[in-house]
């Protein structure tokens, strides 16, 4: 019974890493069609989002149903409640895939990016693909070193974030020159909130590894500087 149910658990964990990984591609995805929107690359990226949020819900159902069949010890119920947060996780970050599919369907190809903020955005959707690799990773082997440092490489996308809502603040000209830029700080705050999420899998990380739940900052809520 014991085996059986930490095989669930090895199997599900493995569901949840999977999907992480399936993210991190998209947002390569995410870069390049920032760079080249088409209403292909964003039906796609907004398909890809539903996926992610359904696998999220399906996984976390499967552990309250696996976990109701047993009477699991301490370590096990650390993996099943860490597991049920990245799942979680995992639906929000479909959310800001599903967001930015909408801001992508409304970019026009043919208003030029003359103040690079569609540039920063695809380096935001480059780094955060990065950045959540290396907190599946840290995740999936109980790296607590990598965890803890995840939350500073984090800085870099809030930055990018801020010249992105910065320069756009200060654009003038065409009213298409400013929507675009407009639609570029939107995409970038979604980047920046996926940042968010690979710190927040993270914690999970610090939790399954100490037994103690801490935030590494306050990275699930709004920062009060910048955008």
């Amino acid at each position: 019974m014991r085996r059986g149910f930490a095989g669930r658990l090895i199997e599900l964990e493995q569901r949840v890493i999977g999907e992480l990984e399936t993210a991190v591609l998209w947002l390569v995805e995410i870069g390049d069609a920032v760079a080249l929107p088409t209403t292909q690359k964003s039906d796609a990226i907004s398909l890809a989002g539903r996926r992610l949020r359904s696998a999220g819900r399906n996984i976390d159902a499967d552990l309250v149903c696996v976990t109701a069949r047993h009477a699991p010890v301490a370590s096990d119920l650390r993996l099943v409640l860490a597991l049920v947060q990245v799942a979680h996780t995992e639906g929000l970050i479909g959310n800001q895939f599903e967001l930015i599919s909408h801001q992508l369907a409304a970019i026009k190809a043919t208003v030029p990016d003359r103040h690079g903020t569609g540039t920063k955005v695809s380096s935001m959707a480059t780094g955060g693909g990065a950045l959540l690799k290396r907190s599946a990773t840290a995740f999936a082997s109980r790296d607590l070193v990598l965890a803890r440092r995840l939350d500073r490489e984090d800085d870099a996308l809030d930055q990018l974030n801020r010249e992105v809502f910065e320069t756009t603040l200060e654009l003038e000209g065409a009213a298409e020159i400013r929507e675009l830029g407009l639609r570029h700080v939107l995409i970038a705050r979604s980047l920046e909130r996926i940042g968010d999420n690979a710190v927040d899998i993270a914690e999970q990380t610090e939790f399954l590894v100490t037994a103690e739940l801490r935030e590494f900052t306050d990275a699930s809520h709004p920062k009060p500087k910048g955008a």
